[in-house]
């Protein structure tokens, strides 16, 4: 954060010797602090209260382990399980046109685990969810490429 305000001071500076008023620059200060306001996911933590949050291979098949209630859902295509599989997964395919429909009938106070492929389409999986008012979501970052490539266990139709 410090680089990005200094950052800004170099280019206001530039800014300003042009003869630019100073309330364009008050704004485009303004801008850039607060123009990319965005949701944070929270990262590796141990006690969640709640919230969406972004785990490793390792951290994510732990607390899945430790949550015999939780639900795995797998959001790729139905042909690409053929690749392999998180054992117990659920498949809800992301791009499936029934995608809402089917999240909507899920149980909002339950514990979801979610995975694709690569963590693309996890992203617009739990945005939907999380619009749709679910508020326990594990993402498996890196998706199912980085569980195979940690060597993690799968499965095989």
């Amino acid at each position: 954060l410090p680089d990005l305000f200094n950052y800004l001071y170099i280019i206001i500076n530039k800014i300003s010797s042009m003869y630019m008023p100073k309330f364009c620059l008050a704004f485009l200060f303004l801008l850039v602090l607060f123009g990319c306001n965005r949701k944070e996911r929270k990262e590796n933590t141990t006690s969640p209260t709640g919230g969406t949050w972004n785990l490793d291979p390792q951290a994510f098949q732990s607390r899945l382990a430790a949550m015999p209630d939780a639900i795995l859902i797998d959001v790729r295509k139905p042909e690409e399980l053929a690749e392999g599989y998180i054992e117990g997964a659920v498949n809800i395919d992301y791009t499936d046109s029934s995608f809402a429909d089917k999240i909507r009938d899920l149980d909002k106070a339950k514990t979801y685990f979610v995975y694709c492929k690569s963590g693309k389409r996890t992203a617009g999986a739990v945005e939907q969810m999380e619009a749709s008012g679910f508020e326990n979501i594990y993402i498996l970052d890196g998706g199912y490429v980085n569980w195979v490539e940690q060597g993690l266990e799968t499965a095989k139709p």
